[in-house]
């Protein structure tokens, strides 16, 4: 649920697209939403809107993009309008492929990716009744995830803003479990603003560890190129996009791909499951959460970060009755904080660490 201030009663949204059917068919996907979402304008190339957006009757909460248009593409208008007046943007394309979808968000830079500005929404295909209605549940869930999204958070270096005085601290008390590698598993969930969080945590971490899974919402296009990206980032670890029944090792870093459920199981393997999304996500974190605590018992480590919804929630209920521990994010350093605050509201959290203490944390409790 959105709460919208006293200050703002609606979520203003832009459309740029170069087909008139698309601006209309999303349009009345917004209008037939209703309350708080509106319209206010839209353009049929980044050149027309980057000039309407200039103009104040045209400031949006959320601007919504094609990615392959005349003129001025999608990738060029959301650099200028980044570079103007930085807004949550929802980019959409018709383009199918992995290669082709990768290659032209890549040209965005790794920043904007990863800081939770941008997210990539794939167009439905004609005729697909059952797609058309994917497509409008993700953008709706999308444009509400994207106005919560705070650009000041998501910009800072390194994603980790410096606390200031009156901000609670946490004590640091130290938890341990089975020191043995073998033996535990540290799970991090995360949405948006993940990748960049994530990021941050694996340049702090040791090569040496447990198992590490990790689950972040996002397109089944891109999770194997983020993987990627991490492992050429990390070069010290040993990260790779989680495969079919993979046994866990310690010291290696798995990525849960997109369009699967990820459950271990008995054996401590992967298990990669097509099936019905979970809080509207596939991977979902409870999903995997539930697994590992039946598997590992009180050895499990749950990270709860950056994103918006509940997602992790009951499965951090279903860590925490089998003895693990979970950490969530501070408000401070989540770019949006709904995601654990709903575990720290449910007292489900042994420790509430904004993210560029959580390194620290973990080494003190003796996990890495």
């Amino acid at each position: 649920m959105v709460i919208l201030s006293a200050k703002k009663s609606k979520i203003r949204i832009f459309i740029i697209d170069d087909s008139a059917v698309a601006r209309l068919t999303i349009t009345q996907i917004i209008e037939k939403e209703g309350a708080p979402l509106e319209v206010i304008g839209s353009a049929p190339n980044g050149f027309v809107a980057c000039q309407k957006l200039d103009l104040p009757k045209y400031e949006a909460d959320v601007i919504i993009t094609d990615i392959v248009m005349p003129e001025m593409d999608g990738i060029e208008t959301i650099k200028n309008i980044m570079s103007k007046q930085p807004t949550p943007i929802i980019a959409i394309s018709a383009l199918r492929t992995e290669k082709e979808i990768t290659t032209a968000l890549s040209k965005l830079g790794i920043d904007l990716l990863d800081s939770g500005a941008v997210i990539f929404v794939k167009k439905p295909e004609s005729k697909n009744i059952a797609d058309q209605a994917r497509f409008e549940r993700q953008l709706l869930r999308n444009i509400y995830s994207q106005f919560s999204v705070d650009l000041i958070k998501s910009f800072t270096t390194l994603g980790v803003p410096v606390i200031t005085e009156d901000e609670p601290v946490v004590e640091e008390k130290i938890i341990i479990r089975d020191d043995s590698n073998a033996n535990r598993i540290i799970v991090i969930g995360a949405s948006t603003g993940g990748p960049k969080a994530i990021n941050y945590l694996l340049t702090n971490f040791p090569p040496i560890s447990p198992p590490i899974l990790i689950v972040q919402h996002m397109p089944k296009e891109m999770t194997k190129v983020w993987a990627e990206r991490l492992q050429r980032m990390n070069s010290k670890l040993k990260i790779s996009l989680a495969k079919n029944n993979t046994k866990l090792k310690q010291n290696n870093i798995y990525v849960a791909p997109g369009g699967f459920h990820c459950i271990i199981t008995k054996g401590k393997q992967i298990s990669l499951v097509r099936g019905k999304k979970v809080n509207f996500v596939i991977p979902a974190i409870d999903v995997t959460f539930n697994s590992v605590a039946g598997v590992y018992g009180k050895n499990v480590l749950g990270l709860i970060l950056t994103g918006m919804g509940r997602d992790g929630l009951e499965g951090a209920k279903t860590i925490k009755s089998r003895g693990g521990i979970i950490f969530a994010e501070h408000e401070s350093t989540s770019i949006i904080s709904s995601m654990p605050n709903a575990v720290i509201n449910a007292k489900k959290a042994d420790k509430v660490v904004p993210l560029h203490k959580m390194p620290s944390m973990l080494r003190l409790s003796k996990w890495i």
